[in-house]
This record gives C-alpha cells, structure tokens and sequence, in this order.
C-alpha cells in the first residue's frame, strides 16, 4: 500500500492518510477483505503518531470503508454482497513494494452492456469501413510501412496535416515542428509528468477533473491543489490566491467541454490564465479532447495556446475520440526547451508511435470525409444527449440538478446526498449498467455525489432500457432512506 503525507499542507495527517486510503478503496487497489497494516506498523513506516494513524482508521470504520476486529485488524469492507474468499494465490506479490496509489480504470475491468462509463464514440458513427478500405490501399502500396519503425516525433506529413486540422477547426496556427505525436492525449500527460515533475512539486487541477489526470500526478507523489470551478470554467481568482501562498509548477485544464463536468472556460479567463502564468512563471497543460464536438453551431473561443507569446502552454489534442480510437492517435505541442525535454520524455517513453497508425490516420485528416464525418458525429451526438436528458428529467427531475452541456460526450449529475453513489453503482452493475462515479473526479472525498454519464457509446435503443434500469435505482434509493 502506498501512502504518501506532505507535512507542509494546511490539511491535518489524519485527514490525508484517510483520503488516500479511501481513494485506493474506491478504485480497487485495495479490495474487499484486505488486511490494512496494523496502526503500530502504519505510525512506523509513515513516521507519524500512533494516534494519527488510530484517529484516521477509526473515521473510515465509521465511513463504513473498513471493519476493525479483535486479533484481525483492519479489513476492507465494501458495500458489496459478501462473496466467497478467492483462494490467496500470488499473497506474495503483496509485499513488493508498489508506486500506484490510485487508478480509476479498475472500474473497466468489466465489461456492461448498458455503458454510460466511458467516453468512447458507438463504433456505429465512425468511418470504420472508410478506414478499413484505406488502411488496405496504404498497405498494398506501401507493405514495407509494416517493417518500419517510426521517428520519434512523429511522422513529419501527419504533423503536417494535423496543423492544418487545428487551423480549420480550432482557429490556432501551430507549426509542425514544435508537435510530437503520442498514443493518445493519456500519454502526452504522463510524459509532461515524466518531463517536468518530481515528488512533492505543486500541482493545480480543476476540481472536478478528468480522473486519469489525477491517477498520474497522485502516483507521482505530488501535491495536488484543486481549483474549483463555476459556470466560466475555473475560478482564476482563486489561482491567483495559490499562487500568492505556493506557486505552482504546473495547472491542468481541460476548458473545452471539460471532463467530466462539459463546462467551457470563458474567453475572458483563458486570457488571465496565462497572463497569471507569465507573472508566476508555471507551466500550463492544455487539455482538449473535444473541442470541435459542439452542438447548436455555438461559436467557442479559441484554445489558450493562441494566446500563448512565451512558452507557457503545453497543448495536447486526441483524435481518438473522435475520428479512431482503435488508433490510440494524439499530438502535442510545446515550444522552446520545452519541446526537447519533451522529445526525449517521449523517446523514454516508447522511442516513437507506430508508423502505421498514423499513416492510417492521414486519409481522415486529408480528404473532405472527415469534415462531412465530424458534422455527422456531432448531430448524432446531440441528440443521443437530448434524449438521455429528456429520459432523466421525465424520470428522476425531482431528484437531480445538471447544466445542459453545449458539446463533448458528457453529462455531470448531482444526485440527492442520500444516494451513495459507489452503493448505486454496484446496484445497477448487478443489472449491467455502469457509469463514473463522481468521486473519481475529485483528489480528495467529495462533499457531494455526482455521477458522470457518458452519452456516446451507447445505442439509442439501449440508452432507454439502460437508463430505465438506472433510474429506477435511484428513485429506489431515494424513497429507502426517506
């Protein structure tokens, strides 16, 4: 079990060391039944009083996260049906020392028929059959592409194509030497986390905020601020009151239809988000996985790269979203000594994506498909997003509150405080549904449930049965505790 305590924050020892044990919980790292090391052991590892570690076992007993027995310590407790204990084999492995402190994606272990967890695109409104006949043409011209390494930067006519792809869709003028592809917006961060950031270094993230963003700077051992959000994005502010006390080394944002809340980050703020970058001198991650899935033909500022004259943004674009997640396609792009470090955070990394992936990726990129392709996703998408608001407000109205998200592929839920969202979610598992639950969005326990449900993946017909069942549980819960 890692545990890692910063002594310098405001937040007490017993308090960090219960939220980190209850993020571990949720995530599955540690897992029902499981033996927490006894407080004498814990106070000696963490180099912490007896009693801070007492305080903080006797909250998640209280929590229900853990059950404190005489002769057998602390156990896991989940709020799962009881099952048969597995046999202990590969008990051994338990003693190696791990970095992992938190991982949302042991939620996806499973597989759901009703899927309202993932933003992914229903493989049913992408160019599949286009990208199969064309992968075909380029490997019966080109059969030497299978026994190629790629460069480490990337293919230089990709890089090409993907700065005119920004230019026509996101109105920002990149050049395609300072780009590096990556499998995927996912490694872009963790290679800026490799690049730049050690143990103990400040971090601010938007609060909530895409779950694996957090998974990588927590592994890290870094310390996490969180920034909370309002209707313009988030609140500069009281980034400005950060900086003021603890300066930080890097802000994550996501300010395009923003994961998983689809808020959009006012014009106004991404200007005085860099402008607070310039005066204190941190690195800006630029997040934008969906940027030009918008609905209502509503125009959208541009990324808070174009307003970036020194170096300070770090933007990072995914195309598996929306064109071909079987790709796994991203870019990124930083300038300066910046891009050099990253270069070689990449070649670490894996020396170079594979060639043919982003070769495959060029036709998309390079004919009129793929603008007819995005209009088309882009209706589909909005109305997979109305009816599964037309389905919850006829359904649950009472009991949630959401803002109709302008664009992306999400819905951000709050639910009734008496419905315990990790219990609602076991529920409608046992049913074959899933979806995020909001704490995964959080560095720290959430004062309030939120769920995230994901209205791309699945299809129209299943989306009603689906979220049927999932209402029905909620409004279940409800009246239980009422």
């Amino acid at each position: 079990m890692n545990l890692n305590l910063n002594r310098h924050l405001h937040t007490p020892l017993y308090e960090q060391l219960y939220t980190q044990i209850v993020n571990q919980i949720l995530t599955g790292l540690l897992q029902e039944g499981e033996t927490l090391p006894s407080l004498r052991t814990l106070s000696e590892e963490l180099m912490i009083s007896y009693l801070t570690v007492n305080k903080a076992y006797k909250r998640l007993e209280a929590q229900g996260y853990i059950e404190i027995r005489q002769g057998k310590g602390a156990q896991v407790r989940t709020k799962k049906e009881k099952q048969k204990a597995p046999v202990k084999k590969y008990e051994w492995q338990k003693n190696i020392h791990s970095n992992i402190m938190r991982s949302q994606y042991f939620t996806h272990r499973r597989s759901f028929f009703y899927d309202f967890s993932q933003a992914v695109v229903f493989p049913g409104l992408l160019p599949s059959f286009f990208l199969a006949e064309e992968t075909k043409k380029m490997i019966d011209k080109n059969k030497a592409i299978l026994t190629t390494y790629g460069s480490v930067q990337g293919d230089e006519e990709l890089r090409l194509e993907i700065t005119k792809y920004l230019k026509h869709f996101q109105q920002i003028q990149l050049d395609p030497k300072q780009c590096i592809i990556t499998s995927g917006v996912q490694q872009g961060i963790s290679m800026i986390a490799h690049a730049f950031l050690k143990e103990g270094d400040v971090v601010v993230v938007e609060s909530p905020c895409y779950g694996a963003a957090i998974d990588v700077f927590l592994n890290k051992g870094l310390h996490i601020i969180p920034l909370p959000l309002d209707e313009n994005g988030p609140r500069m502010d009281l980034l400005e009151d950060i900086c003021q006390k603890q300066i930080p080394k890097l802000v994550y944002v996501n300010p395009t239809f923003q994961n998983p809340t689809g808020m959009v980050m006012s014009k106004e703020r991404r200007i005085d988000l860099v402008e607070l970058a310039e005066m204190y001198q941190f690195i800006i991650v630029e997040d934008d996985s969906f940027g030009e899935i918008y609905f209502d033909h509503q125009p959208l500022p541009p990324p808070i790269k174009h307003y970036d004259s020194n170096g300070h943004v770090i933007y990072l674009k995914g195309f598996s979203k929306t064109l071909a997640p079987g790709l796994r396609m991203g870019s990124l792009f930083a300038d300066g000594h910046f891009f050099d470090l990253l270069y070689s955070a990449k070649a670490c990394t894996d020396i170079g994506s594979p060639l043919m992936n982003q070769k495959v990726l060029l036709p998309l990129l390079q004919t009129k498909r793929m603008r007819d392709h995005l209009e088309k996703l882009k209706t589909a998408l909005q109305l997979r997003r109305d009816r599964m608001i037309a389905h919850l407000m006829q359904d649950v109205r009472q009991s949630i509150k959401f803002q109709i998200p302008r664009g992306g592929f999400n819905l951000w839920l709050r639910l009734p405080d008496e419905v315990d969202t990790m219990e609602l979610l076991h529920r409608a598992n046992l049913e074959s549904v899933s979806f995020l639950p909001g704490a995964f969005c959080f560095h720290s326990v959430p004062k309030e449930q939120h769920i995230r449900l994901s209205y791309s993946l699945v299809s129209e017909r299943d989306m009603e049965v689906g979220l049927s069942i999932l209402s029905t549980q909620i409004n279940s819960m409800i009246r239980k505790r009422n």
